[in-house]
């Protein structure tokens, strides 16, 4: 048996944002990934990753993290960052193409 608007017990029932709330998230979500990962890939790039005084406590993880492979594994992190906002923003394209070419059909 059907209920419309129950997904089952362990399921969440899904709720649609509004389109300008949506856009306004996914918009945000977007410059935030595109801003960070270019921020930690260039600066993991030209070695300027900085690490806080409290990390000093544990001068061998800092010697980890400042060294060649921290500083690959920050460059990968700020390549997957920017490669999930070029995902962001084509689904935010989507969204707004989806809308208005809707629209325009009426």
């Amino acid at each position: 048996m059907s209920v419309p608007g129950y997904a089952g017990p362990s399921m969440p029932v899904s709720r649609h944002r509004p389109f300008a709330w949506d856009i306004l998230f996914r918009s945000l979500r977007f410059f935030y990934l595109l801003w960070g990962g270019m921020l930690l890939s260039t600066l993991a790039f030209y070695g300027r990753l900085k690490l806080p005084a409290a990390f000093w406590h544990w001068p061998g993880f800092c010697r980890v993290l400042m060294g060649p492979w921290g500083r690959a594994l920050a460059l990968g992190f700020g390549l997957v960052m920017c490669l999930a906002a070029l995902l962001e923003v084509w689904e935010l394209v989507d969204r707004l193409l989806v809308r208005f070419m809707g629209e325009s059909e009426h």
